[in-house]
């Protein structure tokens, strides 16, 4: 066989198996006129949701006091354990403007199978800000896989999405849900720290309707007398229950009581140790 013909051979067999390894990809996007980024949420979390017909879901979330996270839902379930690939895609206006790696992204079963770090997650919105389609290729059997996210009205959901994270209560609940109100030497007015907790404390309760309870239990150090150290500890509560219910905390959800020197948090031998038990606790209850 000629040199010639070797080389018209190869070339045919190359484009055969191109085409067919093109044929055993499956691509997922939403089509252009049903793409959309649609944002919703509470002081407590936010979203921004975007639909991929026939494959799931791509929804950017952030709950208070957290950092940001990309979920990927497959309807019919995740592939199994590997990697997947994650590139950047301009899109066919943006002329020279070159595909961008966004590195490797682990997975596993499950409905929400893709495990993106906090890196990937920013650029894969700063990527969709700017216009690009981000992709995620992987394989499920014989099959490739390929998901895009539309970068179609993502401007629009952004700039809700935003508005709703500037709302957000700033700490999360797990902090707010024990917190410590702390007092100087027998001083029981709330200082700013203070009044920044019982702020977020007041959100939680008037957003989130599972929470059943809110406990006040006021202390002091043992300097001075039990009696006064009895009395102090109440004022302290009193000041806290007084503030919350100035944050339309509802009065009957509040248990409240005080305990003086008793049950104190750290030793009273030291001025670090007394410090820490000048406090009022704040529990939530669901």
């Amino acid at each position: 066989m000629s040199s010639l013909l070797i080389r018209i051979v190869f070339f045919i067999s190359a484009g055969f198996l191109s085409s067919a390894a093109m044929a055993n990809t499956l691509h997922y996007e939403a089509p252009l006129h049903q793409a959309s980024w649609q944002a919703q949420g509470s002081p407590l979390v936010c979203r921004l949701s975007h639909e991929i017909g026939f494959y799931g879901s791509a929804e950017f979330v952030r709950y208070a006091g957290r950092q940001m996270y990309l979920s990927v839902n497959v309807d019919q379930g995740g592939p199994r354990d590997g990697k997947a690939r994650l590139r950047a895609r301009p899109a066919a206006w943006q002329h020279g403007l070159a595909e961008q790696n966004l590195g490797a992204v682990a997975y596993r079963g499950g409905r929400d199978p893709f495990r993106f770090s906090r890196k990937q997650v920013k650029r894969i919105l700063a990527s969709l800000e700017q216009g690009m389609r981000p992709a995620l290729y992987y394989h499920s059997g014989a099959d490739g896989i390929e998901v895009v996210l539309s970068s179609m009205k993502f401007r629009d959901g952004l700039a809700d999405f935003r508005r709703c994270m500037a709302s957000l209560i700033p700490v999360d609940y797990a902090s707010a849900s024990d917190s410590r109100i702390l007092f100087g030497i027998g001083d029981t007015l709330l200082d700013k720290q203070a009044k920044y907790r019982l702020d977020a404390i007041a959100a939680f309760v008037v957003s989130d309707p599972d929470i059943k309870q809110v406990e006040i239990q006021g202390y002091s150090d043992n300097v001075g007398t039990r009696g006064d150290n009895y009395a102090l500890s109440r004022q302290r509560a009193v000041a806290v229950r007084e503030y919350l219910l100035g944050r339309k905390v509802p009065a009957e959800m509040i248990k409240f009581d005080y305990y003086g020197e008793h049950k104190p948090l750290k030793s009273n031998r030291s001025a670090a140790g007394r410090a820490a038990n000048r406090r009022v606790e704040v529990k939530l209850q669901k």
